[in-house]
């Protein structure tokens, strides 16, 4: 089983995507639009609920009640430099 970094923190951006910083300090963003066709996080799609997502325990939640594999966060996302 692989050893992942813990999710420390979240930065929404108005596009959409997540600014990801982990324990390591690596940075990662990730696209979360192609998730907004899912029903679980419809309503995601209203920015403003988006933007209120917290990193929690290393995984992320949103003030809505939604949540998402940190895991699947780190494999699809890109690292930033």
């Amino acid at each position: 089983m692989r050893d992942y970094p813990i999710l420390t923190n979240v930065a929404p951006l108005d596009d959409y995507k997540l600014v990801l910083t982990f324990n390591d300090t690596e940075k990662r963003l990730y696209d979360f639009k192609p998730n907004l066709s899912h029903k679980f996080y419809a309503c995601l799609s209203n920015i403003n609920m988006f933007k209120a997502v917290s990193a929690v325990d290393g995984e992320l939640e949103w003030a809505s009640g939604q949540d998402f594999c940190p895991h699947t966060l780190y494999d699809n996302s890109e690292l930033l430099q």
